[in-house]
């Protein structure tokens, strides 16, 4: 009788006659019998095969966009599924999306959001979805961890700033000044059994400074429902990051630097299992008189924000990078400096453009 050592990678045990096989090594004793030979050779080669199949199977990168809430949605994922799969599962995660659009759009008059606002004032509470009940509380979390420079209130001011940009004047002062008397997150009262009040007549939301970064969470919260785990969902810069693609420390994100001077400098980040987005006046703004008044309204003045800051925010998920980029880009440096300290979840870059 004769001995002999084979070494292949294998991953379970099996054992067969007169050949013993380990997960490392394969061990074996054979009589000088041909047919016995060969059939153990053709066994091995098929578990070689096999065992070397299923550890190269292909990952395929796939991308989808979506329009929607005013912005293109991005999905990016790398998956072993076919592309009929794949793209199954984007238009599912895309349906979701336009069912929160249905719900968080203040675009939309017939809107859950918009019918909520209609209420405003009257003394009735309102029972409310579940989707805009865990919107509502988050946006009231955050409206009081940074003091009301976040206020989804706003939206009596934001509507004046948008017939602004399109008619290319000044709101009207006297407007403004009612439109304030509007806003106030702490006049969102929130009652047992999701039911919700506004306590002032007038009082619009806008969830504009929140409703992309929760649909971005919510878009990567279902590809890992799907069993995707390393994906991207981006909603118009409000991005959601899962695992890091095959091979690479990260998801390449690319983020404004000021080096002063005349000229602004990027830089690349490499992330993975987070949230972070950019907010600031360099895309959407209206200009007058050589002022360029942000989309971003500060809640206090009802004043487009006039400073050419980029504020860049990463936090552990997209609704709290896209909360904070807000807040942050209405207070002062110096006043989130003085916050920092209890929000050490958060990593925060401000760069100046040069406009």
């Amino acid at each position: 009788m004769r001995h002999g050592f084979l070494w292949i990678l294998a991953y379970t045990n099996i054992s067969n006659g007169d050949a013993l096989f380990t997960v490392n090594q394969v061990s074996f004793m054979f009589v000088l019998d041909t047919h016995k030979l060969m059939r153990l050779f053709v066994l091995i080669c098929f578990l070689i095969h096999g065992f070397s199949s299923e550890a190269q199977s292909p990952l395929h990168r796939y991308t989808y966009t979506h329009p929607q809430m005013g912005t293109v949605f991005t999905l990016i994922f790398y998956s072993e599924k076919d592309s009929t799969e794949a793209s199954a599962i984007a238009a599912t995660v895309f349906a979701r999306v336009d069912t929160l659009n249905a719900i968080f759009s203040d675009y939309i008059p017939e809107s859950e959001l918009s019918r909520l606002s209609d209420k405003a004032g009257s003394g009735e509470k309102v029972k409310i979805s579940n989707e805009l009940w865990e919107i509502m509380r988050l946006a009231d979390k955050f409206s009081k961890a940074s003091n009301g420079n976040f206020d989804i209130t706003v939206g009596a001011i934001t509507r004046l700033w948008r017939k602004a940009r399109h008619m290319q004047e000044m709101p009207d002062s006297a407007r403004l000044q009612t439109a304030l008397t509007t806003v106030g997150f702490q006049s969102i009262k929130f009652y047992k059994k999701h039911r919700v009040e506004l306590l002032r007549k007038g009082t619009r939301l806008d969830l504009g400074g929140i409703a992309q970064g929760y649909a971005a969470d919510e878009c990567l919260r279902l590809l890992k429902k799907s069993g995707i785990k390393m994906a991207l969902a981006d909603a118009g810069g409000d991005i959601a990051l899962g695992d890091a693609p095959p091979g690479t420390n990260g998801w390449s994100i690319e983020r404004a630097v000021d080096r002063g001077g005349a000229s602004t400098d990027t830089e690349i980040l490499y992330l993975s299992n987070c949230g972070i987005t950019t907010s600031g006046a360099k895309y959407r703004f209206f200009e007058h008189n050589g002022i360029r008044y942000s989309h971003i309204v500060n809640p206090r003045t009802g004043l487009g924000m006039t400073h050419r800051n980029l504020v860049t925010v990463k936090a552990p998920n997209a609704v709290t990078a896209d909360a904070w980029a807000t807040a942050l880009s209405v207070m002062s440096e110096a006043y989130w400096l003085h916050l920092r300290p209890k929000h050490r979840e958060l990593t925060v870059w401000i760069a100046t453009l040069n406009l």
